[in-house]
C-alpha cells in the first residue's frame, strides 16, 4: 500500500498507527524501491498546492505525480490512497476534484489500464480532526479535570458528542476562524484538554492510539455518522 495523505506531520503521525493496529503485519518502509508484499509507505503531501504543483527545486513531478512514477517504475504497488481535507468544499465536489488532478497526473505519468493498481480516493470530510471530534465515549472513560468557556461554547454552538461532526457549519458567532478546518482543530484541542489529554496537530498523541480509532469505529456503525471516515475503514476492512 502507498498512501499520499494531506499534510506533513498530522497524518503521517495517525494513518501509520491506525494502519498497524488494522494491520499487525504491515511493514513501513521510506523508499519505494523497498516496497514488498505486507508493505506500507506513506508520503507527506504538504497540502494544496504541493501536492499537485511541482517545485521550483525539483520540476519534474508534483507529490502525486511521483507517487505514480513509482508505481509505473516499480510495478508492485497494489492499492495507492490519496487522502485529502475536504476544507470549504462539499465531500463530492472535493471527491471530483481530485479525481481530475489523479486522471491528469495519470496521464501525464504514463499510467494505463496495464497497470494493477486500485486507486482509492479519500476524503477527510472537513479534515482529519472533524474524524477526531467523533470519540463520543470520551465522557464515559475519561475524567472531565476542566470547565473551559471556550469549549462550552463551541458545544453550545454544536456538540460533536451527539451530532455528526461532519456536519457542523464554521464556527460560533462571538469567534473568529480563519477556515473551518481551523475550528475543528480547535475544538479537538479544547475537548481533549477538557479531559488531561493533548492534541497538537505535530504530535496528535491520543488520537493515534487504538482505542481512539475503535471508538470511531463504534460511532460509524452505530450512528451513521463520520460517513467519509467510513469510506475508508470499509475499504481497509475489504483488504
Amino acid at each position: 500500500m502507498n498512501f499520499l495523505v494531506e499534510g506533513e506531520k498530522t497524518e503521517v503521525n495517525i494513518y501509520s498507527k491506525w494502519l498497524k493496529y488494522l494491520f499487525p503485519q504491515l511493514n513501513f518502509v521510506t523508499k519505494p524501491e523497498d516496497m514488498t508484499i505486507n508493505c506500507c509507505r506513506i508520503v507527506a503531501g504538504y497540502g494544496m498546492p504541493n501536492r499537485v504543483c511541482r517545485s521550483r527545486a525539483n520540476n519534474a513531478f508534483s507529490r502525486l505525480e511521483a507517487c505514480l512514477n513509482d508505481i509505473k517504475t516499480y510495478g508492485h504497488i497494489d492499492h495507492f490512497f490519496i487522502c485529502v481535507d475536504s476544507e470549504e468544499f462539499g465531500y463530492q465536489e472535493r471527491f471530483n476534484e481530485i479525481e481530475t488532478q489523479l486522471n491528469i497526473a495519470k496521464s501525464q505519468v504514463g499510467i494505463d489500464s496495464s497497470i494493477n493498481t486500485e486507486f482509492h480516493i479519500i476524503i477527510q470530510h472537513c479534515c482529519i480532526e472533524t474524524w477526531a471530534l467523533g470519540n463520543a465515549r470520551l465522557p464515559n472513560e475519561s475524567t472531565r479535570l476542566h470547565n473551559s468557556s471556550k469549549l462550552a461554547d463551541f458545544q453550545a454552538f454544536y456538540n460533536v458528542l451527539i451530532d455528526d461532526p461532519e456536519l457542523m457549519l464554521c464556527c460560533p458567532p462571538n469567534h473568529s476562524f480563519s477556515r473551518k478546518a481551523r475550528f475543528h482543530s480547535k475544538y479537538l484541542a479544547e475537548l481533549l484538554k477538557e479531559y488531561g489529554l493533548s492534541y497538537k496537530k505535530n504530535d496528535p498523541k491520543y488520537v493515534g492510539e487504538k482505542k481512539y480509532l475503535e471508538a470511531l469505529k463504534e460511532r460509524c456503525m452505530n450512528t451513521g455518522h463520520l460517513a467519509s471516515l467510513k469510506v475508508f475503514l470499509d475499504i481497509l476492512e475489504s483488504l
